[in-house]
């Protein structure tokens, strides 16, 4: 209850800064944008007349709820899937999209890319198994898209060894009703390549890089695209520094109105309509609500996980997964039921106490970097996050 009673008044916060909720039949050609709360994981869906892209899958994880936003706007065929970098929280999904029935006209993906061997990258894997091929993108690329408006490829502009975020694709969207800038997890060495080559403009909606993190978003790169609006894929339980409270005073600074996709159910909507952009919040039908009062705990000595069901309801564990960030590890829990105030442990091999379910590996949470640990539930939504207690 008060939970809903939070994001009522948001909404009326939203509503009376000008950017309320979108009666989308009466905008019929509008620039849609949903962005998915699924952790610090990136997927959005871009909805302009009949044309549907996807940029972005989250991690594997995630694919549930990836098929899940499709499935409620109706979406049968993808114009175009664009994979902005090739890692987990961004091209996890991409396998389960090609082994599903949505329709998919293209594959794009940047044609500079470094921390993955051709043979391996992602999005070849992903349009191989449908016998398709990829088409890699360079800066310079223009994808039209129905109803006057295109995608134009800024970036990237040269390879960069030191970090693959900075290989990032970004896409400025333009349409009649206006513009939006995604940038992938570009960070500071791209935004000020971007910057020397004369190619970023004013736009109406921003995808803030890296999900908000302090070295993204510099402020040279926010006085060239002066966002009217921006949104940030983050999750702060899972990336204890995003948003980065700087990246978020930047964006004040300039008066842009910032989104964070945690304040929000399963999505954030935004639409474009006349060069005004408004946000939604948005909440899958006929599917259950996201759990709540579910918490995991990590014991490094134990080498096991566990599950507790500090809720007053039954957590289904039929479809849930767990996963560890630093061995980039998922396992698919088995079909079980955790009573409200009742535990269930997951172990390895190194576990020496009794559990419910085995990993299958000889060790799961790493001993001596962070490793966030990620349960997310039968439709991909995370429901508890921690870590192994370790800077």
């Amino acid at each position: 209850m008060e939970k809903r009673l939070i994001c009522c008044m948001m909404l009326l916060c939203v509503f009376l800064t000008g950017c309320g909720p979108v009666i989308s039949e009466s905008r019929g050609d509008a620039v849609r944008l949903l962005c998915l709360n699924i952790g610090k994981a990136d997927c959005m869906l871009l909805m302009y007349g009949d044309s549907a892209y996807l940029i972005d899958t989250g991690y594997e994880q995630n694919a549930p709820a990836m098929k899940t936003a499709l499935a409620q706007y109706g979406v049968s065929r993808l114009n175009g899937v664009f994979l902005t970098h090739c890692h987990e929280d961004h091209e996890g999904g991409l396998m389960a999209l090609s082994k599903s029935n949505i329709q998919v006209d293209a594959w794009y993906a940047a044609k500079i890319y470094y921390d993955q061997k051709e043979s391996k990258h992602p999005a070849k894997l992903a349009a191989a198994y449908r016998n398709e091929t990829v088409t890699w993108l360079e800066a310079g690329d223009e994808i039209p898209v129905s109803g006057g408006a295109r995608f134009a490829v800024l970036g990237p502009l040269s390879v960069n060894t030191d970090n693959e975020n900075n290989n990032s694709l970004v896409l400025r969207f333009e349409s009649p009703q206006g513009s939006i800038l995604l940038t992938g997890d570009m960070k500071e060495d791209e935004e000020y390549e971007l910057l020397y080559a004369n190619v970023l403009g004013p736009c109406d909606l921003l995808k803030v890089g890296h999900h908000g993190d302090n070295k993204a978003t510099c402020k040279a790169f926010l006085e060239a695209v002066r966002p009217k609006a921006a949104v940030i894929l983050t999750s702060t339980a899972e990336e204890p520094d995003t948003p980065a409270a700087s990246t978020v005073k930047r964006l004040n600074n300039i008066g842009c109105k910032t989104y964070v996709s945690q304040e929000f159910h399963d999505a954030v909507l935004f639409t474009l309509f006349g060069g005004e952009v408004s946000a939604e919040d948005v909440i899958w039908q006929d599917i259950p609500e996201r759990a709540s009062g579910i918490r995991i705990e990590i014991n490094l000595a134990q080498d096991t996980l566990t599950i507790l069901n500090e809720s007053g309801s039954p957590l289904s564990l039929n479809g849930c997964a767990l996963y560890s960030s630093k061995g980039n590890e998922l396992l698919y829990l088995p079909d079980a039921t955790v009573q409200p105030k009742e535990k269930y442990v997951v172990g390895s091999g190194e576990s020496d106490v009794e559990i419910d379910c085995k990993w299958r590996k000889k060790r799961v949470w790493h001993q001596t970097s962070r490793d966030t640990a990620i349960l997310s539930d039968a439709y991909g939504r995370p429901i508890a996050v921690t870590d192994n207690g370790i800077e």
